[in-house]
This record gives C-alpha cells, sequence and structure tokens, in this order.
C-alpha cells in the first residue's frame, strides 16, 4: 500500500493529539507543516523530526507531493483552507468544530462533493483500542440495545 504524505497546517497545542495517530499509522507520514507563527512553527519541526517547513499554509496546499492536509487552527479559518485543500485535490482531517457557521460547513461539504476526496472531522478517540472494543461489544450485541452512552 502507498504511504500517503501529511501536511500539518496549524502547530499549536490540538496538534499533539493529531500526532501519535499519524505516528501509529503504516499508511502516512507527516512530512510538512506549516504555521505562522515562525518560532511555534521550527519547534514543532525539531520536536517531530520534520525539516519541510513553511509559514505560507497554500505551500503545503499547493504541493503535489502532499495527498492530506491535516487542519489544526482556530475554527475560523477552517472553512477555507479546507476549502482550498479539497479544491487543490487533497484530503482533509479539520479539527473540530468544522466550521462555526452551517453555511461555511455546507461550503466544505460543496468543495469535498466536487473534488472527490475525504473531509473528515478529528474524531481521536473513536479509533482508540478501548473504543473500537466497545464498539465490537455492541454490533455483537452483548449489551442489548444501546440507545446512549456517557463516558
Amino acid at each position: 500500500m502507498t504511504t500517503l504524505k501529511v501536511g500539518i497546517i496549524g502547530t499549536g497545542g490540538i496538534v499533539r493529539t493529531h500526532m501519535p495517530g499519524w505516528a501509529e499509522s503504516p499508511h502516512a507520514e507527516v512530512v510538512a507543516a506549516s504555521d505562522i507563527n515562525g518560532e511555534a512553527l521550527r519547534r514543532f519541526g525539531e520536536a517531530f523530526d520534520i525539516s519541510n517547513l513553511t509559514e505560507t499554509p497554500a505551500d503545503l496546499i499547493n504541493n503535489p507531493d502532499i495527498d492530506i492536509i491535516d487542519i489544526c487552527v482556530p475554527n475560523n479559518f477552517h472553512a477555507p483552507l479546507a476549502i482550498a485543500a479539497l479544491n487543490a485535490g487533497k484530503h482533509v482531517l479539520c479539527e473540530k468544530p468544522l466550521a462555526p457557521t452551517p453555511k461555511l460547513v455546507q461550503d466544505m461539504i460543496d468543495a469535498r462533493d466536487a473534488s472527490g476526496k475525504l473531509l473528515m472531522t478529528g474524531q481521536h478517540f473513536r479509533f482508540t483500542g478501548t473504543a473500537r472494543a466497545l464498539k465490537a461489544e455492541i454490533d455483537q450485541g452483548t449489551l442489548g440495545d444501546v440507545y446512549h452512552a456517557r463516558s
């Protein structure tokens, strides 16, 4: 299977919850990052051994070697970055919420539909071993009909 190349936009706090998942995946590799804060970008690059760093998100979006854009910036910037990435033929993983308004979320969905690429919001715990085991128990009917759960 091909290893997909990931570009991270936004190297602040939330990206630290994304990086373990990327590191564990045999199918993806983080190869580049962007942040308008040059110092935060430099520290991120050092921490995760990433040398392709830019303060301009469009550099990642327009890079033909990048397959996935992981958006980890404040949510008022999600829609324009996601739409640009989808229009450039990239898959997009976007931190939640997708956007601050339903209209912008719909614009993102429309861009996804037009591009044929994937758009997903970050659901970090959905793919943990514990969550998968619980889902398997539910699917097998072990717990009966589950209508609501709270952790």
